[in-house]
């Protein structure tokens, strides 16, 4: 991959690779996983379709409840999508406005502005160290 050279750029790289994993990761379609049991078992299990699984996630965490739900709500293709989505239009903004660096705003911005677009670069970086 090509060195980013701004915050705008580095957002963009993550929202690509988020994209592409999002849609490698949606198996005939299915973009919601749910927490549930496959047929037969009665163990906690994260499933993109109870029936016919093709993801099938289980865990042995203390505390596997939560890590299940946490992988139904936040892990599951759709989210990664609307995210990258996110993430593309954050891009977008920032271009736009002229961008920003190391902490000092270029163009027309507000603290809230900063603030999100902080927070979608914190993100990003989160997305590309993976």
């Amino acid at each position: 991959m090509p060195e980013t050279t701004t915050p705008a750029d580095e957002i963009r790289a993550a929202a690509k690779k988020l994209r592409s994993l999002a849609t490698g990761a949606a198996h005939e379609d299915r973009t919601r996983w749910e927490v549930g049991h496959t047929l037969g078992s009665k163990s906690r299990v994260v499933v993109d379709n109870h029936e016919r699984p093709t993801v099938l996630i289980e865990t042995w965490a203390a505390h596997r409840e939560q890590v299940d739900d946490y992988l139904a709500a936040f892990a599951s293709p759709a989210v990664g999508l609307g995210v990258a989505q996110w993430l593309e239009q954050t891009a977008r903004e920032i271009a736009d406005c002229g961008g920003f660096a190391a902490g000092a705003v270029d163009g027309p911005m507000n603290d809230r502005d900063h603030n999100a677009w902080s927070a979608a670069l914190t993100v990003a970086r989160a997305i590309t160290a993976v």
